[in-house]
């Protein structure tokens, strides 16, 4: 299992535009995972034909919709992702409530802390609004809800 956060998006062919990646200074455009995606195929067919000196077999409108459909689906896989992750986490803990497990905070906000335990490959939320980032603290796990794939900590120093 992975946890990422993407910052790359779909985005039709512009007339006159050039891609731009910042990090590399330069123009920059690419498709991964050929065959794997429904985006892929359309960018594979418009490679083949362009690199044939034809004209791509669909029109822009078609990437437009495309790009559009694409980001809907990337936020379905997100969102499935997490919930998976979501419950292999609440399995981990299941029936360890009332434990006590060193973490580190690794963002804070309004809503508190997110922090990641140290020994075991889980991150979560915490009440601690009086931590920074990279503080060492420790938590006790009040509920592991597999049904609901949540986890409930509370911090005790």
């Amino acid at each position: 299992m992975r946890r990422a956060t993407g910052h790359a998006s779909y985005t039709p062919y512009i007339a006159g535009h050039t891609p731009w990646h910042a990090a590399l200074g330069a123009t920059y455009t690419h498709a991964t995972a050929p065959m794997r995606r429904l985006a892929d195929r359309y960018v594979l067919e418009a490679a083949l034909a362009l690199s044939q000196g034809k004209q791509p077999p669909s029109d822009a409108d078609q990437f437009a919709r495309l790009c559009k459909a694409m980001d809907t689906a990337d936020a379905r896989e997100g969102a499935v992702e997490r919930a998976v992750l979501d419950l292999a986490e609440a399995v981990m803990l299941q029936g360890r409530e009332g434990e006590i497990f060193p973490a580190t905070v690794t963002e804070r906000d309004d809503r508190g802390a997110r922090i990641q335990l140290n020994d075991l490959p889980i991150l979560a939320r915490v009440d601690a609004h009086r931590t920074a980032t990279g503080n060492a603290i420790q938590v006790r796990l009040t509920e592991a809800d597999t049904k609901r794939r949540t986890l409930r900590f509370e911090r005790v120093n």
